[in-house]
């Protein structure tokens, strides 16, 4: 499993949150179906993991 993967699972993200490289950069992302808590929960761990490399985005 590539690093990205294992991360969504390892925080249980990988239920709403997709991943892709494109453009050598790492892309998120998040389906609108999950509450807004949980989006906000998983923007922070994306960002506090992956820093100003990761685009999140909302499906």
């Amino acid at each position: 499993m590539i690093r990205e993967q294992n991360f969504l699972v390892t925080y249980g993200l990988h239920n709403f949150v997709t991943y892709t490289l494109e453009r050598g950069k790492h892309v998120f992302f998040i389906e609108g179906k999950e509450g807004l808590n949980m989006i906000a929960h998983a923007k922070t761990l994306i960002e506090e993991t992956f820093g100003k490399s990761a685009s999140i985005r909302m499906a």
